[in-house]
């Protein structure tokens, strides 16, 4: 049994990892970091609640903590949690710089604990369909990605992601999500230009963006729009044998957000009108989304932390997104092309 901390109990740690935590039996949550006590025993009775990290760590000595508390304060609490012996589990991004990304790694193979970062879009069922689809080659040699994700919100909220600060904003929000997808499908890129924008009336952080990413006889762009009220198109990929698009998310968001039962044989499957098609010169035709399933990113976590299994997503894999994210930012500002290094 994984004791675990949830390390705030905002939106994110009550629909993106609550509901695996208390479906999965290798965790079990023993306390909480909130301030909002109440709110934690209705759903946790068991749970102890405390004020601060520092409290909580040292009162319970638990053996995975999750951060999911804005962007900016995760370096130091994860920081925090190594120290006390605790393996980690951070929110996307992970931290706002590769430096500090690498710093965590290093603390982490000192004291022998893991971390882990939370990319569950890693197991969106569109984004397993592409990656058989590349796989097989049943599109040929790609030359061409776009991947989106796409809202209709064009009025900006009061909540942290969406005001100004460190670590705010819909880049640092959905980049994470798009770049990594990329980057496990064809590495790092030799270029990159970004465009990031701020558009709606009154906004105060970032709330669409486009970056391109260019390989060898390969451009892959991914962005984010804040404006899209129609069909939403989510892939659209081009190799030399043929093509293949989807439109609409992978449903597993909604159903988290609806509440929906974990053990339902039908999690994470797409409807019959929502799958993604190929084409060629010759013909079109339907192909299947794969089941998406984040329930087995949790699964693999308490494999990995149990018995050093191998991580969902580590977080030395997460260091280039990280890279690219800066390079990103470097030249939106520059308003140019930055080459990435070898290095990276």
């Amino acid at each position: 049994m994984i004791t675990t901390l949830l390390v705030g109990f905002g939106f994110s740690a009550r629909t993106f990892h609550l509901p695996f935590l208390m479906h999965n039996d290798a965790f079990t949550v023993t306390a909480v970091v909130s301030s909002r006590p109440n709110d934690v025993k209705a759903v946790l009775p068991e749970a102890e609640v405390f004020e601060t990290l520092a409290q909580a760590l040292e009162a319970v000595s638990p053996d995975l903590s999750i951060i999911t508390t804005p962007n900016h304060l995760h370096f130091d609490q994860a920081r925090q949690c190594l120290s006390a012996g605790s393996h980690v589990l951070a929110e996307k991004p992970f931290v706002l710089s590769a430096a500090d990304a690498e710093s965590l790694v290093a603390q982490a193979t000192l004291v022998n604990r893991s971390v882990h970062v939370y990319k569950n879009r890693r197991f969106d069922g569109d984004f397993l369909t592409v990656k058989s689809l590349i796989n097989s080659q049943q599109l040929g040699s790609i030359r061409r990605m776009e991947s989106r994700f796409d809202r209709f919100r064009p009025v900006p909220r009061n909540r942290w992601r969406e005001n100004a600060g460190p670590g705010a904003g819909i880049f640092w929000d959905l980049g994470p999500h798009l770049l990594d997808q990329a980057v496990q499908l064809f590495g790092m890129p030799e270029s990159v230009q970004a465009s990031i924008d701020t558009l709606r009336d009154g906004g105060q952080s970032d709330d669409c963006f486009d970056v391109s990413l260019f390989y060898p006889n390969l451009h892959v762009r991914v962005g984010s729009s804040a404006f899209q009220a129609g069909e939403t198109l989510r892939f659209d990929i081009q190799g030399d044998k043929g093509s293949y698009r989807k439109f609409g998310l992978d449903p597993q968001e909604q159903a988290l957000r609806d509440s929906r039962d974990l053990n339902d044989n039908q999690w994470g499957t797409t409807g019959p009108n929502e799958h993604g098609k190929f084409y060629n010169e010759t013909k079109g035709e339907t192909i299947e989304t794969c089941q998406g399933d984040y329930r087995q990113f949790y699964q693999q976590l308490a494999e990995s932390v149990l018995s050093n299994a191998k991580s969902p997503c580590s977080a030395e894999s997460t260091i280039p997104v990280i890279r690219l994210i800066e390079l990103s930012q470097e030249s939106n500002a520059k308003n140019k092309k930055v080459f990435v290094s070898k290095q990276n």
